[in-house]
């Protein structure tokens, strides 16, 4: 039954991480205790608090990226008293003060599409940045899940070692009690010694694991392992790998982030040539002068229009261009090698996962087996 219980555990451990694989979401599973483990895990996760935050900065970018069309203003203000040395005046100098003030709004009315562009990388970076956090999330949620799994299996594994000891034993007191009577040899009650030696070290080792995949279970939740229960194995998968490959395509986060990042790259181009395009711009502006002389004071208030292009293409300006075009072939370079590397990873997911379902099918029925076998071994030496 260990054996069975060890398959089975990776039978889960297989099926989750296949399922992880092609949905890109955590999956809901039945067992009440895995999600404790894995809410316990999630609110621990210093890893996933700080994608957290970096995804929260991310979404920054869009109210960055519509600076390029916002009103803005400015106020300038100043105050400068100036003495002169006069032998003319009681006291030896002059005195003159000189106060001004300005207000100034300015606003982009045309940029041919500079900034509405600019908006759309931001919202295309946001995306990426929400795909890789949810790549994130999943690898600490698989984490958690195999540590709930190592643990369950460690505490079976010791357990059959310690009944694996106390079977030796009493093997090794029958071929004692066999060799005093002269139905056995010294041989036989050596090797009955060797395995039982052999069977102390394998439980040593066991413990030592138990201990590593408890202290992994608190480190990562933050909660001591009670009476971990086993999970179901999740339902909800695909019967083909075809049907896989599709799902992981649609949905898988490190494939989203790629499309993403490509969109962002494909806008650079585009971006480049709308910022060379003709820009423009209005401003209104009020000022006030107050001087020592009355004559000089006075009181401004003007509006601009401005229209401005740039008539001459710099080096810097073909090397950019340069840039975003090789940007936005590595991009698409990357989403072909990531979905190469996605249909891969479900294959291998989809065939360990059926491949231990039929391994934990064999030794259940070996199970079965061994039970009628020692059941009708029983029934013999009962009657002869």
């Amino acid at each position: 039954m260990g054996r069975c219980h060890e398959i089975l555990c990776g039978r889960i451990l297989f099926a989750v991480a296949f399922g992880l694989v092609i949905v890109g979401a955590p999956l809901s599973l039945a067992a009440e205790t895995l999600r404790d483990t894995i809410a316990a895990g999630l609110d621990k996760s210093d890893i996933l608090a700080g994608e957290r935050q970096r995804f929260i900065a991310s979404r920054q970018a869009i109210g960055q990226a519509k600076l390029g069309k916002e009103l803005t203003g400015t106020i300038t203000m100043s105050d400068s008293e100036l003495l002169r040395d006069s032998s003319s005046i009681s006291g030896g100098f002059k005195k003159r003060y000189s106060r001004s003030g300005s207000l100034v709004f300015s606003k982009t009315l045309v940029d041919f599409g500079e900034t509405d562009l600019k908006v759309d990388a931001a919202r295309y970076s946001v995306d990426a940045a929400r795909a890789t956090y949810i790549s994130i999330e999943q690898n600490v949620i698989m984490a958690l899940i195999t540590a709930h799994l190592d643990v369950i299996t460690a505490r079976e594994e010791a357990s059959i070692r310690k009944s694996n000891i106390a079977r030796l034993i009493a093997q090794r007191d029958a071929a004692e009690i066999r060799l005093a009577n002269g139905s056995a040899t010294p041989s036989d009650v050596a090797e009955t010694n060797a395995r039982l030696a052999r069977a102390y070290s394998d439980d040593v080792l066991t413990d030592s694991t138990l201990i590593d995949a408890e202290e992994t279970y608190l480190s990562l939740t933050g909660l001591s392992a009670g009476e971990l229960v086993t999970p179901l194995v999740p339902a909800e998968l695909p019967l083909t790998i075809t049907a896989a490959e599709e799902k992981a395509e649609q949905n898988h986060p490190e494939i989203l982030s790629a499309i993403a990042a490509e969109k962002v790259a494909r806008l650079q181009f585009p971006i480049l040539q709308s910022s060379v395009k003709p820009t423009v711009n209005f401003s209104l502006s009020a000022s006030s002068l107050d001087q020592t002389a009355t004559t000089a004071d006075k009181e401004e208030l003007s509006a601009t229009l401005t229209f401005s292009t740039p008539f001459l293409v710099t080096n810097a300006t073909r090397s950019k261009a340069r840039e975003a075009l090789s940007s936005h072939n590595q991009s698409k370079f990357t989403v072909t090698e990531q979905k190469r590397k996605t249909r891969l990873a479900v294959r291998t997911a989809f065939r360990a996962f059926h491949a231990s379902q039929g391994q934990l099918d064999a030794v259940m029925s070996e199970n079965t087996s061994a039970q009628l076998l020692a059941e009708n071994a029983a029934i013999e030496v009962e009657f002869g």
